[in-house]
């Protein structure tokens, strides 16, 4: 059976200041006082320094893959996001498949993530005030400006956990990456059930493909 292919979150080519947004190892709330956006800011320059001061890192997949990986199980809520992509399935899976569709899931992200930061070419992020909309949520709202073509605003979802802000769900151009790929998984899981769509996003990691 070849692999579904599953929608990749809109503008490509400036997913890889998403990961650079997401990139705050070592910079948790719970330790300091510093804002989200700060947070953000700070960790987006980290990363994009790197991948310039590296620009072979976006020829080599395994150490993009192996960066990335690190990044989304310290920094991004996946048990939330596992479970509200999958929906209503989610109180029909048992506690192995949701663990096997969290860690397939995660791959998705992973290589999705990796393949954005191969196309970064200098793109620059401007902030907006940032939203809170409850006491342990807030959005960082930021701007990408491309030099040939209109700018696209990118917003993070964060919450509060534990004493931690961790990222639950990004939207580009006023697309939520969750939504999306909640869509083509209810499809799916419509059409075989949901260990189909687990040996699919499994069967797409074994080949390497991000889409």
């Amino acid at each position: 059976m070849r692999p579904t292919s599953y929608p990749t979150p809109p503008s490509r080519r400036l997913c890889a200041l998403l990961l650079g947004g997401l990139l705050w190892a070592g910079a948790g709330l719970a330790s300091t006082p510093t804002p989200p956006e700060e947070v953000v800011r700070q960790a987006s320059e980290q990363v994009l320094a790197r991948l310039e001061a590296e620009p072979a890192m976006q020829t080599q997949t395994e150490r993009l893959h192996a960066l990335v990986d690190e990044v989304l199980i310290d920094h991004m809520d996946m048990d939330r996001m596992a479970r509200w992509v999958l929906g209503k399935y989610s109180r029909r899976v048992d506690e192995d498949q949701l663990a096997r569709f969290s860690a397939a899931f995660r791959g998705l992200l992973v290589r999705t993530y990796a393949t954005a930061l191969t196309e970064y070419n200098g793109q620059a992020m401007r902030f907006l005030p940032v939203r809170q909309d409850a006491e342990d949520r807030v959005t960082v709202r930021t701007v990408i400006e491309q030099p040939a073509g209109p700018a696209i605003p990118i917003h993070f979802s964060l919450h509060n956990r534990d004493g931690a802000w961790k990222a639950y769900d990004i939207a580009i151009d006023g697309v939520s990456m969750l939504a999306s790929y909640r869509t083509s998984f209810a499809a799916e899981i419509r059409r075989g059930g949901i260990e189909q769509l687990i040996e699919s996003l499994q069967a797409q990691q074994t080949q390497g493909q991000g889409f």
